[in-house]
């Protein structure tokens, strides 16, 4: 089985399967169901949607993350970076969330004179359950390992800067994998039976959308002054290291959840803090005070060798 084949099975066939079976259920169940549906539930049925309009929003919800999944993983394979099977796993898992939802609705209201006769929406558990353990089997279909943390340890990139010649360099990355995971687990989330009054729910998934925003993007520039880190849209937070704070630059390979996994992440024992938003490669930045930082983002050799050149013509100018 080709790595395209199984990819495609493991991030669109298979949530795409849970979501085909729950519509068609819905289809088959229509006559036995009230018109609207119970979907929330504190110790009893406290909430309603009509059917037509809930089977919809769950379906979509359900596509698009099967979309966006499948869209991402096979663009990561001809990339040459595949997704890891903890990724795919949790993605195929949160994928078929809205099919886990729409089925304890469908369940629990199944036979219901109306809504307010539904029984429990504990059911959900199980299904829940059931979508967790689709994105085991999606994980071992279709994530690999992820690749070993590889140092460069000797090598000092450099990009050939003569004396007296001004440079600029901006590298960043983005993970479609964190922005539509961010953006649609609050959604998923708003949509559970769990009794979540709809200002709660909509808070929820308006603070999802801000850390997206917030974080699913990162770059990183050089020049004469030293290398600014930013995240998000609006490249806040950010962070601006002097030229006269580095020691060396070089490049490093990260693993997806090594160095804490995603985001800004410190560790107060090695003194290492990391702006990662996917495994790859990274800048990393060795400073005066015996502290690393590295940045995942595209061709980091360059920045690499634009800080050394800078860091070179700065000792040649003290001497």
């Amino acid at each position: 089985m080709t790595k395209l084949i199984r990819v495609l099975l493991a991030t669109a066939a298979l949530p795409g399967a849970a979501l085909a079976a729950a519509g068609a259920l819905e289809n088959a169940w229509a006559d036995r169901l009230p018109d609207p549906v119970a979907t929330h539930w504190g110790s009893e049925p406290n909430g309603h949607t009509p059917l037509g309009a809930f089977t919809g929003v769950s379906l979509g919800l359900g596509a698009v993350a099967v979309l966006l999944l499948a869209t991402t993983a096979v663009t990561a394979l001809r990339r040459g970076r595949p997704l890891p099977r903890p990724t795919v796993g949790v993605g195929a898992g949160f994928a078929a969330m809205p099919a886990a939802v729409l089925l304890t609705v469908l369940v629990a209201n199944l036979d219901a004179p109306d809504w307010q006769a539904a029984g429990s929406g504990l059911g959900v558990v199980p299904f829940l359950l059931g979508a967790a353990a689709l994105g085991v089997v999606a994980a071992r279909i279709g994530g690999l390992p992820s690749p070993p943390v590889r140092e460069t340890p000797g090598h000092r990139p450099s990009v050939g800067l003569r004396p007296g010649q001004r440079a600029f360099w901006s590298g960043r990355a983005v993970n479609p994998a964190m922005l539509w995971a961010l953006a649609l687990i609050p959604v998923a989330i708003a949509l559970l039976p769990t009794g979540l009054p709809w200002p709660t729910a909509v808070w929820i998934a308006f603070v999802g959308f801000v850390v997206t925003a917030l974080t699913y993007r990162l770059s990183a520039s050089v020049d004469a002054k030293g290398v600014t880190i930013r995240f998000g849209l609006l490249g806040v937070p950010w962070r601006h290291l002097a030229l006269d704070r580095i020691r060396e630059a070089t490049t490093r390979e990260l693993s997806t959840f090594g160095d804490g996994g995603l985001g800004l992440r410190f560790n107060p024992v090695t003194g290492t803090t990391a702006y990662k938003i996917r495994g790859g490669p990274a800048l990393a930045l060795s400073l005066e005070n015996g502290r690393t930082v590295l940045v995942s983002v595209d061709d980091p050799e360059t920045g690499a060798g634009l800080v050394n050149d800078l860091l070179a013509q700065r000792i040649t100018r003290i001497d």
